[in-house]
Formats: structure tokens, C-alpha cells, sequence
């Protein structure tokens, strides 16, 4: 039978793709990125010992690899091993001292890092002078949060800067830094989306939003019951804002101290839902994502 010219191609062509696939494959290697990768994937489905296993097999692989060590760092601090977590994001930025894509994501570790062992000086220092010190206004850095768990973002470095400025007995920080939270937080804080005692606030100037001249919950309310707990209909206390106490007195640093409970607690409760932007801008110093 006679074949055209076509059909013999054809033939041809399916007999080199058979031999390739079947015959030439060759064993496929993960790199370090690869790696690196899967380690995520196990970390955003909450299988940390799993994705331990992975980052530290890539650093293994390739000592320098930044991303890896990022991932132990955060890996360990769900495992509750905040010292080791120091260690890993220590080690890289010992290594490579120059700026890298996801340098925010190591300073924000650090951060929570030394607030989990109680090292208010050094939770202070990389939230404030590197964390927030990194941050470029002036290109228009968008809000930071964890690529890998957007939950967790720049108010949660605000609030441990916050508490270990007050743990330092740095009142006028703590202070500043909580303002700058509700800052943060204003992008939410509106008549209409009052879901938290942390949020209520009284629109003073009547414009819908959140800003100066308002008046924010202080924390206090009229215990009408003499229970110590707040009961539907207690009258509360509220304060104008920016926030202006004065600290040198025990009531001054009380209410402070009710500030930093509610934003841990408005924070811990609907994290991810307060109206930040985290827009990818890679390049910029990491972490900004959607």
C-alpha cells in the first residue's frame, strides 16, 4: 500500500515524541526553589512540621537562598520555637546584609519573634528602625502584609511595637505607635462597619469617617451592675483622637494599657478584614500581595 508523504510524517513525527517520552525521560531533580515552594504550600495549609522538613532540605541544597530561610523563620514561630525562628532570620541577614525582595517579611518576623521570648529592646528595634524604617513613602509603598498569610500584616508590627514600647516604659511611643494603628485601622473604622469594640467610635464632624476630632472608645464604661463586665446598654467612655494622654499619671498609662488590649483583641478576632491594600509591588522590599 502506498503511504503518502503526509502519513509518513505523521508516523515519524508520533514514533520521536513515543521514544521521547518514554524512552528519554530523565529523573527530575527539585531545586531549591522548588523546594522553597512546596514549603509554602505546606505552610499556607497549616502543616508546618511538613514544611519545616522542606525549607530546611533547601537551605541544605543552597545555603544562600533566602526564601528558604524565611520560611524557617516563619515556620517556627507557629511551631512556638520563637528563639530558632531568631536564629534562622539572624543567620540569613548575617550572610547577605544588602537589600533583598522579602526583607520586610524577615524584619516583621523578628519582631514577632522577640516579642514571643520578651526581648522588648530588640521587638522594638527591627519593628521600628527596620520594619517601619524600610517602608518607602515616597514610591508609594502600599500596605505591608505576609504574602504566605495575609491575615497577618503591618498593624500586628504596630501593635508589638506598641506593646513593647509601653513594656519599656516608653509611654509617648506606645502612644504614638496605638495612634498610628487606628490610622491604620481608619481605612475601615466607619459609620457603617462598626464591628468590634475596638472600632466604635462617635463621627464628631458627621463626614462618615474616621479622623482627627473624632472620638474613639477608651475602654471604660459606666458598670451600672458592678459585675466588671460591660452589659448591653452600659453607658462607655470615649476619648477625642489622636489620642493624648497624659502618661506621667496611672490613669494616663491605664488607658493606654486599654488601648493595646482592645487592638490586640479587634486584631486577633477579624485580622484580614480591616481594610488594608495589600497590593503586589515586588521589588519594593516584598511582602505586598493580594
Amino acid at each position: 500500500m502506498m503511504r503518502s508523504y503526509k502519513q509518513y510524517v505523521a508516523i515519524s513525527i508520533l514514533t520521536i515524541l513515543v521514544v521521547f517520552i518514554f524512552g528519554c525521560r530523565g529523573e527530575v531533580i527539585p531545586t531549591d526553589s522548588d523546594m522553597s515552594n512546596y514549603g509554602w504550600s505546606m505552610y499556607e495549609s497549616g502543616e508546618y512540621v511538613d514544611a519545616l522538613d522542606w525549607f530546611t532540605t533547601a537551605i541544605k541544597e543552597d545555603s544562600s537562598h533566602s526564601d528558604a530561610y524565611n520560611g524557617v523563620g516563619w515556620t517556627m514561630g507557629h511551631l512556638r520555637q520563637a528563639d530558632s525562628s531568631v536564629y534562622y532570620f539572624q543567620k540569613y541577614l548575617t550572610r547577605d546584609s544588602t537589600s533583598f525582595k522579602d526583607m520586610l517579611d524577615f524584619y516583621a518576623g523578628l519582631s514577632f519573634a522577640y516579642n514571643a521570648i520578651g526581648d522588648d529592646g530588640n521587638t522594638r528595634l527591627y519593628a521600628q528602625t527596620y520594619f517601619f524604617g524600610n517602608q518607602n513613602s515616597e514610591i508609594g509603598d502600599p500596605d505591608w502584609c505576609f504574602c504566605h498569610k495575609t491575615d497577618i500584616n503591618q498593624l500586628d508590627v504596630r501593635l508589638v511595637l506598641a506593646i513593647s514600647e509601653y513594656r519599656l516604659g516608653l509611654f509617648a511611643g506606645s502612644q504614638s505607635s496605638i495612634n498610628a494603628a487606628y490610622g491604620d485601622l481608619s481605612k475601615q473604622l466607619n459609620s457603617g462597619s462598626n464591628n468590634s469594640t475596638a472600632t466604635e467610635y462617635v463621627d464628631v464632624n458627621g463626614n462618615g469617617e474616621f479622623d482627627a476630632g473624632d472620638e474613639i472608645y477608651n475602654g471604660e464604661w459606666q458598670d451600672s451592675g458592678t459585675i466588671g463586665v460591660l452589659e448591653e446598654g452600659e453607658l462607655k467612655y470615649f476619648d477625642e483622637y489622636p489620642l493624648n494622654y497624659d502618661h506621667s499619671t496611672v490613669l494616663g498609662r491605664t488607658y493606654l494599657a486599654n488601648h493595646l488590649a482592645l487592638l490586640q483583641g479587634y486584631l486577633n478576632g477579624v485580622n484580614g478584614e480591616n481594610g488594608l491594600n495589600c497590593s503586589e509591588n515586588d521589588g519594593q522590599g516584598g511582602g505586598y500581595c493580594q
